[in-house]
């Protein structure tokens, strides 16, 4: 197939619904935690630890798959996580036991690990490097969406047809899209910059790792995962055992700052190029925003005022998440995208995993309140601000910084 065109926009479309899919597979065992909790018995921080195990095995993936990813192709590795991941969430409805759903749910993360940095490969090869910042934002976006979805639509599925029979309808719809991307998804034509790229190896990692802006984006990205993840992995739970909802009233109001969140991921890369070297500003104004307005959420007196100020606290969430993973494509080469995405990844997966254990050890703690979690939620969400002031302007990082180093370890060669 050739990049031009609807082709292009169709590949994107496809890497969307893959995206989306992947998270709806992660997202749906929050909501499904809470008839799961009641048959095996879960304490509070039995339950986090089902939540983090996912996030651990995807962080311990990202650097790896970037890596394969740089090295293999995107395709590769697209095709092998989609269909392994999907067997994963398939199996997720066998599960017999808290170890067997701890062991299933750790593959499963493992599986679907590859999926970022494959799919970031694959809008640099199909998208001119003026493109791919907006191209990744939009692709980025297909995470809020799974999330509208997986609100409006498990709840009710769950109740309908039982948490396991959900997780067998996803995993066949996982299959599904794996097909088509075997049938759809091929290299682009090359142009004359791509056949001149260099295959990543040790040197080029060794040299993103050691840029200043790669750990400043991981820090800053980390951080405000802490904040978002927690916050997700907990909120149905919360919902129902502290502000008395029903499970499906609870999972249909978490659409709406799900809707912030899309429209704060939609319009980041675009608001990001007006923040044009001045992308620390960027940084540290959202996360302060952030972190004031998820305060006012969780502090709210009543649950319409949790939700406004959590819907407003999501859309500068949308705003820094976007960033994180388009800012990538405008400040390091392409031969290193994938492993750059990867790490990118690392740190948002190992704030996801942090955040539900810790949040449950806490609720466990304080007899089932939910108020030393809070706070640590809003701790994570200050420090994403403070990591943002480590970020160096695109006007004061020299073009091609890690393509440099990269280019000088050939030349010694």
């Amino acid at each position: 197939m050739g990049v031009q065109g609807n082709n292009r926009k169709f590949i994107l479309a496809l890497l969307f619904v893959g995206y989306m899919v992947s998270y709806m597979d992660r997202l749906v065992m929050n909501l499904a935690l809470v008839p799961i909790g009641q048959e095996f018995h879960l304490s509070p921080t039995a339950t986090g630890t089902v939540i983090s195990v996912f996030f651990l095995a995807y962080a311990i993936m990202q650097i790896p798959a970037g890596w394969l990813t740089d090295q293999l192709g995107y395709r590769r590795v697209i095709l092998f996580s989609i269909f392994l991941w999907s067997f994963f969430t398939v199996f997720t409805g066998f599960t017999w036991s808290f170890t067997a759903l701890i062991v299933i749910r750790f593959l499963f993360g493992i599986m679907e690990g590859g999926y970022p940095a494959a799919s970031a490969k694959a809008i640099s090869e199909f998208f001119p490097k003026k493109e791919r910042g907006k191209a990744q934002s939009i692709l980025m976006s297909s995470n809020s969406v799974g999330g509208l979805i997986t609100s409006l639509l498990v709840p009710t599925l769950l109740i309908w047809l039982g948490w396991r029979n959900v997780f067998f309808a996803l995993g066949a719809a996982g299959v599904i899209l794996g097909v088509l991307f075997w049938k759809y998804i091929r290299s682009p034509i090359q142009s004359e910059e791509a056949k001149e790229q260099q295959p990543v190896n040790k040197e080029s990692m060794l040299s993103l790792l050691k840029t200043r802006q790669t750990w400043a984006l991981v820090l800053t990205w980390f951080s405000i995962s802490i904040a978002s993840w927690g916050t997700v992995s907990w909120l149905p739970m919360y919902m129902v055992t502290v502000r008395h909802l029903d499970l499906v009233s609870a999972g249909m109001l978490t659409v709406i700052p799900t809707m912030g969140a899309t429209l704060g991921t939609a319009a980041g890369g675009w608001l990001l190029v007006r923040f044009s070297g001045r992308e620390k500003m960027y940084f540290v104004m959202n996360g302060l925003f952030y972190t004031a307005l998820l305060f006012l959420a969780l502090f709210a007196p009543n649950v319409g005022m949790f939700f406004t100020y959590l819907t407003l606290a999501s859309i500068f969430y949308g705003f820094v998440f976007s960033a994180v993973y388009a800012l990538p494509h405008k400040l390091f080469d392409k031969s290193v995208i994938g492993s750059a995405i990867g790490i990118m990844s690392l740190g948002s997966m190992i704030g996801g995993f942090i955040a539900p254990i810790i949040m449950g050890v806490l609720i466990s703690a304080l007899k089932g309140s939910y108020d030393g979690a809070f706070w640590f939620l809003i701790a994570a969400g200050l420090s994403s601000a403070l990591f943002g002031l480590t970020i160096r302007n695109s006007n004061q990082v020299y073009h091609g910084d890690v393509a440099d180093q990269i280019q000088t370890n050939a030349k010694v060669k």
